[in-house]
């Protein structure tokens, strides 16, 4: 087997994908599934951050085009040094938080199931990676949502408390507000990319090699610093 950053991300995911995909099957086995939903979460993080940090030591750019999303709009990837960065920062955060997570939330155990946690925890770090690894509009906010959507849900997680359901309702309006200021950047980029005449200027590469005019840049760059 050829190992690259690329082979190990792609383990990350799936590792992530099959908790996804499996965690309900063990609703019944709550202590079970707490042990082996947060050790999936800590062996998958720390492959991305191993991933990270072997793309930061090579100084080597993989690029990948995925054929979903909407026709015409594949998905794009790009792993290079600035997303191997934060893929050590969110793995290596993620792992302590994954290990530290298998004692906490054994804490619920007896008052509310906690497979949704787990689900949701493990979507927030799949949406978390996937946010720097996008090299195009459509991929990106898609792992916003992801990510943002995952977020809300966790913060809900404790629903009878109503400070929580207040931080889980404006942390939501917040993140949408934003990926409306995002959405209007990237609009502005991947318009004066192809003279507003297709949809060839979504991809970050296209943004990369425009050059665009100081009013839509400084525009292009507040609405991005806003919505981040």
């Amino acid at each position: 087997m050829n190992f690259s950053p690329g082979s190990i991300l792609s383990a990350s995911f799936l590792l992530l994908l099959f908790l996804v995909l499996s965690a309900p099957f063990l609703r019944a086995k709550q202590r079970l599934l707490i042990a082996i939903g947060f050790s999936i979460t800590a062996v998958a993080s720390l492959l991305a951050a191993f991933a990270g940090f072997w793309t930061l030591a090579g100084g080597v750019t993989y690029q990948l085009v995925l054929p979903l999303g909407l026709p015409d709009l594949p998905f794009h990837i790009r792993l290079d040094s600035l997303a191997g960065f934060f893929l050590v920062v969110i793995g290596l955060l993620a792992f302590f938080v994954s290990i530290y997570s298998i004692g906490y939330v054994k804490g619920f155990l007896g008052q509310r199931p906690v497979t949704s946690l787990v689900v949701f925890y493990a979507l927030f770090i799949a949406g978390m990676l996937l946010v720097v690894l996008s090299d195009d509009a459509f991929l990106f906010l898609v792992s916003w949502e992801i990510m943002a959507a995952s977020t809300y849900f966790l913060v809900l997680f404790e629903d009878e408390r109503p400070e929580n359901r207040r931080a889980a309702f404006l942390y939501l309006v917040v993140a949408h507000v934003g990926a409306i200021a995002i959405l209007l950047s990237f609009g502005i980029m991947a318009g004066l990319a192809t003279g507003f005449s297709g949809f060839e200027g979504y991809t970050f590469d296209a943004m990369r090699k425009t050059v665009l005019p100081s009013g839509w840049a400084a525009a292009a760059f507040l609405l991005a610093f806003f919505g981040f």
